[in-house]
């Protein structure tokens, strides 16, 4: 018999990724005990804060070699410069490492990292007169004559371009002065920066930033294969198996039960299910991933781990979230990283109401806090980045 409300067009039909979604609350609850349970020695596998092999390393779209190229290009005279560019925690560090140890491995290297907003100017020559060890900086005139006059040409590897700015009229003037700094001492330096995502596609749209670099790598590209390897290389280093269990709605499917006389076929299928499902709701972000597989571990039996179905966040209660709170995660995004004052700056609030939507964003787990400066929670990132291009706050 057809149900009532189908006849009258109310019937909605079950998503099944829906119906196994969590609660966004539970999730944040949930996902530390759940990792803190897990043996010491698989965790720190997926700290991909940490150091890495080359064999460990998965390359997005071919970077170490576009590098080489603009290195090889630099080296005959070509004003080469480089950004890399992708989503927090997506691998923009690690590649710089990887760089360092395969690339840059017969040239001299001066590290400059941006963790906290620096925009500036006087902010920004102080650090940069720091690095190159130039002092009385004052204009970047100096810099760029001090850097000029070296003997040897080298390479600057600086990280954070995302935190040299702030979204007001008069936020720009440390990323102006750099734009000057680089242009002027491209024969001289090899320039290498990393930007997140959000923060490039807003600059380009204001400053045309990418006419300040001749190659742009992605980080944030990873396919389904790419994650899968992330995932699976880290595992095959430890003494575990793996099971994978299926959802209810996987069980009633063809593909699930033309297998069921073949064990090993059940798993390889499960397993690709997993992984198309998990590369598709982290969005090729290898941080979020390593996070969501952690959390998938659903029991140790042994020497095996049972790997639940993938259990996407359930975004509906960000949904209720205000404007102005949602205009404040964004800003945090763009950033990277935003202080109580700065983001009276951004959004033109007073210091009270930055302070109380920065903590009431805290204590929900929303943002984290590190010396005064707050950022988004690596856990809600996708979450928060769904609802923001749902509404069009982020593109």
């Amino acid at each position: 018999m057809i149900p009532i409300q189908r006849i009258f067009g109310f019937y909605v039909i079950p998503d099944p990724i829906k119906s196994r979604s969590i609660d966004l609350s539970a999730f944040l609850t949930e996902t530390d005990q759940k990792i803190a349970e897990l043996p010491k020695s698989y965790r720190e596998l997926f700290d991909l804060s940490a150091a890495i092999s080359s064999e460990m390393f998965i390359n997005a779209g071919d970077n170490i070699n576009q590098v080489q190229k603009a290195y090889d290009a630099w080296k005959d005279g070509f004003p080469s410069s480089i950004a890399i560019v992708g989503e927090k925690g997506s691998g923009k560090s690690t590649l710089i490492h990887m760089l360092k140890e395969s690339v840059f491995t017969d040239i001299p290297i001066t590290n400059i990292d941006f963790a906290q907003s620096t925009w500036k100017i006087e902010q920004i020559l102080s650090s940069l007169g720091t690095a190159f060890e130039v002092s009385d900086v004052n204009r970047p005139e100096t810099l760029i004559n001090a850097i000029n006059a070296r003997d040897e040409r080298f390479v600057v590897c600086l990280e954070g371009l995302q935190n040299l700015y702030l979204r007001n009229i008069n936020g720009f003037e440390a990323l102006e002065a750099l734009w000057l700094i680089i242009s002027e001492t491209k024969e001289k330096v090899l320039w290498l920066t990393s930007c997140s995502r959000y923060a490039w596609e807003f600059l380009n749209k204001v400053e045309g930033i990418d006419a300040h670099f001749s190659h742009v790598c992605a980080t944030d590209t990873l396919n389904d294969e790419q994650i899968t390897n992330v995932i699976m290389k880290r595992h095959d280093k430890s003494v575990f198996k793996l099971r994978f269990e299926p959802d209810e709605s996987t069980r009633k499917s063809r593909n699930y039960k033309k297998r069921l006389n073949n064990p090993k076929e059940i798993q390889a299928y499960l397993k690709e299910v997993y992984f198309e499902e998990l590369t598709e709701l982290t969005g090729g972000n290898a941080s979020v991933a390593a996070i969501s597989w952690l959390r998938s571990i659903k029991k140790i039996e042994g020497r095996t781990l049972v790997i639940a179905p993938f259990q996407p966040v359930n975004i509906d209660s960000l949904e209720i979230l205000n404007s102005e709170t949602l205009f404040v995660l964004a800003a945090i995004i763009l950033h990277d990283t935003l202080k109580v004052a700065e983001l009276c700056r951004v959004m033109n609030l007073n210091l009270s109401t930055s302070k109380v939507l920065l903590s009431r964003l805290k204590s929900r787990g929303f943002l984290l806090e590190n010396q005064g400066a707050y950022y988004l929670n690596q856990l809600v990132y996708r979450q928060v980045l769904r609802l923001l291009k749902k509404r069009n706050i982020i593109h």
